[in-house]
């Protein structure tokens, strides 16, 4: 393990998480062993937008019991579990940190959907899977953390079949000025990587996915993250991002409404 990924786990590491979710479950009147991906809904979601985000963009795609999915960057696997749930597809979610991972499979074991969806160690450089694996392959809210974009989407596209779709949420850089630290992917500019929109864009163009559609969609998400920064909910993300998060979300949505940064809904295919 190189010192970056050591430093991209740290960042995502509170440990702790699953006593902490188990013990906002029970003060609410639930069962913590017995779930469905609806209770969990408010805090398993853990990009920008949380739900609406995962229903919008898997709206975009042709979902069924014959599709094999890879969620790359899955945290807790609320996407994964949702995708499962929702449409009975198969959804392999990979992720760098080990505190996420063995929280979302005890939270996916509680759902009832082991048999549709598991979530496996690894680094999104170099994928334990072989050419042409996936029908479709998700990302949201991970290449902040990812200097080498190329590399990365070489992989996707590497283990998509060909008529395949690669779907993902990103941020990049907008023209307001220099962003506002710290945000929820990073405290300072050691562990971001955001791009301007042209150079995205161009990387996509280049590891040969056909761009079907590139949606901003910052307007969508800044009310989600003005909610993250004063919640009214003790179910929140809040429980897996620590206590901090209110200040960093409250940045992330200044940097939006000032237009530091933007943050795209991304359709692509393998032609």
């Amino acid at each position: 393990m190189n010192d970056q990924t050591k430093k991209v786990q740290d960042h995502w590491t509170r440990q702790g998480t699953l006593e902490r979710l188990d013990a906002v479950l029970t003060s609410l009147g639930h069962a913590p062993h017995t779930l469905t991906p609806e209770i969990l809904s408010s805090v398993d979601h853990l990009h920008t937008g949380g739900l609406k985000t995962t229903r919008d963009q898997a709206q975009r795609l042709e979902l069924g019991p014959e599709t094999r999915v890879l969620d790359i960057g899955c945290g807790t696997g609320g996407p994964a579990r949702f995708l499962a749930h929702t449409y009975g597809c198969s959804v392999t979610g990979i992720d760098l940190t080990p505190e996420l991972l063995e929280t979302g499979r005890v939270l996916t074991e509680r759902c009832g959907l082991t048999g549709l969806v598991s979530l496996e160690l690894g680094n999104a450089l170099d994928l334990p899977y072989e050419d042409q694996s996936f029908d479709v392959v998700w990302c949201q809210n991970v290449t902040m953390n990812i200097e080498d974009k190329a590399g990365f989407l070489a992989e996707a596209f590497r283990v998509l079949k060909p008529g395949g779709v690669f779907t993902s949420t990103e941020f990049s850089t907008g023209p307001g000025g220099d962003m506002t630290f710290p945000v929820m992917w990073a405290y300072d500019p050691s562990l971001n990587y955001l791009l301007p929109e042209d150079d995205m864009r161009d990387l996509f163009e280049r590891a040969g996915f056909r761009i079907r559609e590139w949606t901003n969609y910052s307007g969508e998400v800044l009310d989600w993250l003005k909610q993250l920064g004063a919640p009214s909910s003790k179910l929140t993300n809040q429980l897996i991002f620590g206590g901090d998060t209110p200040e960093r979300a409250s940045n992330g949505a200044r940097n939006l409404e000032e237009d530091r940064v933007r943050y795209w809904m991304i359709t692509a295919t393998r032609p």
